[in-house]
């Protein structure tokens, strides 16, 4: 998923450049060794290790559906699911369609999910009405469109930076402002925590098999079969799956307690794969916000 340049243009130099699915057009290859385990899949640990995000993305798209929640959340859920589809046939085939298919859908699920966090007023209809839909697409076209014409992984990347930072600090500035009395504001603050830190970790563990690709390679030589632990990249595609799945259930939560009610959806915290539930009326504890019984 993605790519900072820099250690790429070397990375590619030793690398084979063709295989079943052609020429490799992408203007990324990496640290894994090419075909090494079938001619079919240039990479086969970073391809395989997509399967868990789309999973996971399927997963929480149901749990939307069958809990009842807005089916807007579920395309948060069903994003993970497409951003791992694309990284699936990118690391698989290297070719620069599928990058694209990897790298593009990233910008499109994050700008959905900052359209979402910056549309917060009471109830389910959509603040900005039809302007809001149309700046984020207008975004999502402008980048797509400069992206083909400017193939460079820091343009897109900056792109994808932007957004995220804006989606991830309007996010952390809405679950900080829940009164201290918020039912759910604990568990939204730890979540997301989770989510952030995971995403974190993930990002440094795939930029050390950037900058040590030799040495790791070294490694995984001496190790044999083993050498499958080694591939950074691959943590990057585990940890940001489930970050992103953690962060996209504590978001869902924030947004419907602000625009629904603060007792009427909740998740458990302690659960491995946490998704937002209605909380039955006889179960629900009302609270006082800022002095009023919500």
């Amino acid at each position: 998923m993605g790519a900072f340049d820099g250690a790429f243009d070397k990375l590619r130099g030793d690398q084979i450049s063709h295989g079943y699915w052609g020429e490799h057009t992408s203007t990324i290859d990496w640290c894994e060794n090419n075909y090494v385990h079938t001619p079919y899949i240039a990479e086969t640990i970073n391809t395989l290790t997509n399967l868990p995000s789309i999973l996971l993305g399927l997963y929480g798209f149901f749990s939307v559906i069958n809990n009842g929640l807005p089916k807007r959340f579920s395309i948060c859920y069903l994003g993970l699911s497409l951003i791992g589809i694309g990284s699936f046939g990118f690391h698989m085939s290297l070719r620069w369609e599928w990058q694209l298919m990897d790298e593009l859908p990233m910008i499109y699920v994050v700008s959905y999910a900052a359209f979402l966090i910056l549309e917060t007023s009471p109830g389910l209809d959509w603040q900005f009405g039809i302007i809001g839909p149309i700046i984020m697409i207008a975004w999502d076209i402008f980048v797509t469109i400069s992206y083909i014409y400017l193939p460079n992984p820091v343009y897109h990347q900056i792109a994808f930076a932007i957004i995220l930072i804006t989606t991830t600090t309007r996010t952390a500035y809405l679950a900080f402002k829940l009164p201290p009395n918020h039912p759910s504001k604990v568990k939204i603050g730890k979540t997301m925590a989770w989510g952030v830190v995971t995403f974190a970790v993930g990002f440094g563990i795939w930029n050390i098999d950037n900058l040590f690709c030799a040495q790791l390679r070294q490694i995984r030589d001496m190790v044999g079969p083993l050498g499958i632990f080694v591939e950074g990249h691959a943590y990057w595609h585990l940890m940001t799956g489930y970050g992103s799945f953690l962060i996209f259930t504590a978001s869902i939560l924030l947004h419907l307690c602000i625009k629904v009610s603060p007792d009427a959806y909740t998740f458990d915290e302690k659960a491995f794969f946490p998704v937002v539930y209605p909380v039955k009326p006889q179960d629900r504890v009302k609270v006082k916000i800022n002095g009023h019984a919500k």
